[in-house]
């Protein structure tokens, strides 16, 4: 039973029977799913947003990701994040790998991508977005900051430890 419609996602109550015969209620938030993708300016650099998350009120470091719009592919989805996000066309966008960000909770999957051969064209900032800028940073810096705790953002974490060779 749906509990909320909202613009991106909705919010419905399961009743579920368990393996075991238990009757219990999820919560599940259904989302149309998303792409994700981390660019790379060079064989081994790689560019990062600085974006204000509102639901953790922080400012954090994070690969460019948008939500699938109605009748968007999953690698059309990524072209038109990291273009609207960094000023980067790709021209090469590589499928790494299928995610589920918060299964607990939430029915979303996270395409993830590796972008090469960028062409610089500009910035397109959504409304509702708040990114300060980029940066670029190298590998093994990035992984460093993840050390650190600087990098927190989990399809961001997943993403630099999938990129390293």
């Amino acid at each position: 039973m749906i509990i909320y419609k909202g613009k991106k996602i909705n919010v419905r109550k399961d009743d579920v029977l368990l393996d075991d015969g238990r009757k219990v209620t999820r919560e599940v938030i259904e989302h149309p799913g998303s792409a994700a993708i981390i660019p790379f300016v060079a064989q081994d650099e790689i560019i990062l947003l600085q974006q204000y998350r509102h639901q953790v009120k922080e400012t954090l470091y994070e690969i460019p990701a948008g939500t699938l719009d109605k009748g968007e592919t999953f690698i059309d989805c990524a072209g038109r994040e990291l273009e609207e996000e960094t000023g980067y066309r790709a021209g090469i966008l590589e499928p790494l790998i299928i995610l589920y960000p918060s299964p607990g909770i939430l029915n979303e999957t996270m395409h993830l991508f590796k972008a090469t051969n960028l062409v610089k064209t500009q910035t397109n900032y959504q409304m509702d977005e708040s990114i300060k800028g980029t940066i670029q940073v190298k590998l093994n810096n990035a992984l460093e900051m993840i050390r650190k705790g600087i990098i927190r953002d989990a399809k961001t974490v997943c993403s630099i430890f999938l990129s390293i060779r």
